[in-house]
């Protein structure tokens, strides 16, 4: 190729590259997907199904995270049924087929992407963090809406070790 050639064409190859470098990064989610991630082996399904209380979640800046009321409940099928209802009263249903211990999958689907899973729990099942592996959804869950001190900070502690962005962790008020 000619010199004289080469030089427009490497212009617009360079602008194209800028233009680029300057386009909006796209949501990775709330963790480093790079993270290790493992849901919990000591899940206990009896022991898990009841009722708990959002007193965390990841958000984005400025959006507010409500106390959501979290119901998991049997299905006559075999699956897990979780009613969450928010503050205004309306409830959404969640229908998932337990796949390993811990995980949870939304009800059709047949592969990973909208799983839930449940990367821990203290030993007396008060306190619970579940997360996606995509990073897209982490919250924390209590029996009550007032978790003690030490639980809230071993939950947080479970977050950060896989991956996710602490500073976007919002406790609920």
């Amino acid at each position: 190729m000619p010199i004289s050639l080469f030089r427009p064409l490497s212009g617009l190859l360079m602008l194209a590259f800028l233009a680029a470098c300057n386009a909006p990064m796209p949501e990775r989610g709330f963790r480093d997907p790079g993270a290790p991630f493992a849901s919990t082996q000591r899940f206990d399904t009896a022991l898990f199904l009841g009722e708990w209380v959002q007193v965390a979640a990841f958000a984005a800046p400025g959006q507010a995270v409500a106390p959501e009321r979290h119901l998991y409940r049997p299905a006559t099928t075999g699956q897990i049924v979780a009613d969450i209802t928010g503050t205004d009263g309306a409830t959404r249903r969640e229908v998932y087929d337990l796949v390993a211990p811990g995980r949870l999958r939304p009800r059709g689907q047949d592969t990973p992407p909208g799983d839930l899973w449940v990367l821990w729990v203290d030993e007396g099942f008060r306190t619970a963090v579940l997360g996606t592996p995509s990073g897209s959804r982490g919250f924390i869950l209590d029996r009550s809406a007032a978790p003690a001190p030490d639980r809230l900070r071993a939950a947080r502690d479970i977050l950060d070790w896989y991956g996710y962005d602490m500073t976007r962790l919002q406790t609920v008020r």
